[in-house]
């Protein structure tokens, strides 16, 4: 007999994973495949949407060559959001697609505030979110001013798992949560008279579906491209958070959780109405009745990628030098907003910098200084959840490729000062994608019984010497403050003009 399993499929910001997945949840096999950021202009960084796809063929392709017997009851997709991927009515792509660390809407962020109070732009979108350039309104502003052309042919802006699950079934559709920030999460709809005010077209929304509801069934050609079975039903899936909560095992209030990756998440699921939190937290739907407070920040392991590869070296003995090397780096640290930063602090003008450097520090100190300052970073995040998630006794879920290091999340529960539990598949976007499609294909009554039935904890890290982090955070805690004004004063990268300037050289090569 033929095992049977659930694929689900992560369209991640550095590369697209895949896994198959048994009833139960345990790991059949996974596959992945990378792409490029183009980041050549300043403050610009886009993908190719082909990209996703190709990673997406080669990936499944891989796991059925694989395994040839699996039979797979049903797929669902997670993604990165607020991609905005412009597609004709053939679902062709207009133009690259913008990747989450663009920057280039500064200006229009600046605008939307001059127009519209933070209260009001909550109220015509369903939820409140931080000003910043990376979410889709100052986006389509950017757009309206600079390509009118690409709003004037664009039928729909479509996230990256939306893209993806075209070519698998032909139908341009999506769920609310992945298009918050371009959608009125109260009803579902687009925000028609937000639109009207700031002109924008409203057909951009593509039809909205639950994440475990089916959508289609693999089209004859995508099954051909991918060893896949024609007819297989696949889910409109969910943003790359909501599935890797879901599938880290967290459906219940008071369930905490970090997801580790290029940038990283940090929060907790409550069923409380959260009205009074902090301004740099968001608050978005998730399960029925739930919702995730959380903060986001832009460069996680990223960061660490980012050294490793600006400076060579060999990943895992460079870990292993840092774990030599004593808690606080020996006074070297490190802000990891290499691409300005979201949470705590929502300044896109912010840079990265390693202080207090002294002619006794390695390369080792530089590494674990990059470690600690994420978890730093981390921790002021933690520091603005309301008590009653904070209070919990549970230990906190974390995944996620920068969660594989056990060093890392050493580190990261002494700073916290609370026990982790790692999933025991890294890459959590697809089990909960998996999830979404095991709901979908009638395994499971509710997305809440299939995170209880299919997640899986591994290894976790109790803190250690949490007093030895005290005094080098609350120094951390200092050097923003500080150097604010540094990172204001002068920065031109991100002005029009210099944009302008950027565009026109890179368009006379």
């Amino acid at each position: 007999m033929n095992p049977q399993c659930v694929l689900g499929i992560d369209v991640g910001s550095s590369s697209t994973k895949a896994g198959l997945f048994s009833r139960d949840g345990a790991a059949v096999d996974s596959a992945s495949r990378a792409y490029p950021t183009d980041v050549s202009r300043p403050g610009c960084a886009e993908q190719d949407a082909e990209a996703w796809w190709r990673a997406a063929v080669e990936s499944i392709g891989e796991l059925m060559a694989r395994n040839p017997r699996a039979e797979v009851a049903g797929v669902g997709a997670s993604g990165h959001i607020s991609s905005l991927t412009f597609v004709n009515v053939a679902g062709v792509p207009l133009r690259p697609a913008l990747g989450f660390q663009d920057r280039r809407a500064i200006a229009e962020v600046d605008e939307l505030g001059r127009r519209f109070s933070r209260a009001e732009l909550a109220g015509y979108l369903g939820i409140d979110l931080p000003p910043a350039a990376t979410w889709p309104l100052p986006r389509l502003l950017w757009f309206q001013k600079h390509e009118p052309e690409t709003l004037d042919r664009a039928f729909r802006a479509i996230q990256a798992k939306d893209f993806v699950n075209f070519r698998l079934t032909g139908e341009l559709a999506s769920d609310a949560s992945s298009n918050r920030g371009m959608i009125d999460l109260a009803n579902g709809q687009a925000p028609a008279a937000l639109f009207a005010r700031l002109n924008l077209p409203a057909r951009l929304l593509p039809a909205l579906r639950e994440p475990h509801e089916a959508i289609g069934t693999l089209r004859p050609e995508a099954a051909r491209e991918t060893g896949l079975t024609e007819g297989i039903p696949v889910v409109a899936g969910w943003n790359d958070l909501n599935a890797s909560v879901l599938g880290s095992g967290c459906a219940h209030h008071g369930d905490l959780f970090s997801i580790t990756g290029t940038s990283e998440h940090l929060g907790g699921v409550t069923d409380s109405v959260v009205e009074r939190r902090s301004a740099a937290l968001v608050a978005a739907p998730f399960l029925p009745g739930k919702q995730l407070l959380y903060g986001v920040t832009t460069c996680g392991g990223r960061s660490l990628d980012w050294f490793l590869r600006a400076f060579g070296g060999p990943r895992d003995a460079l870990l292993a030098r840092a774990a030599e090397v004593p808690p606080g780096s020996e006074g070297l640290f490190f802000l990891p907003y290499l691409e300005g930063e979201r949470a705590p602090i929502w300044d896109a003008a912010a840079r990265g910098a390693f202080i207090d450097i002294r002619s006794g520090h390695r390369e080792e100190h530089f590494v674990r200084a990059i470690l600690e300052g994420v978890a730093f970073g981390l921790r002021q995040i933690l520091e603005l959840l309301p008590a009653e998630l904070q209070s919990g006794s549970g230990a906190l879920a974390i995944s996620g490729g920068a969660a594989q290091s056990a060093l890392w999340n050493q580190i990261r529960a002494s700073v916290l000062g609370r026990t982790l539990t790692v999933s025991a598949h890294p890459h959590t976007g697809t089990v909960g994608a998996a999830m979404l499609a095991a709901v979908g294909c009638g395994w499971y009554p509710t997305r809440e019984s299939a995170a209880h039935c299919m997640s899986r904890r591994a290894r976790s890290f109790a803190p250690d010497g949490a007093e030895m982090y005290a005094e080098s955070y609350a120094r951390f805690c200092e050097l923003y403050p500080a150097l604010k004004n540094w990172f204001h004063h002068g920065v031109t990268e991100n002005t029009e003009e210099a944009q302008r300037k950027a565009h026109e050289k890179n368009s006379s090569v």
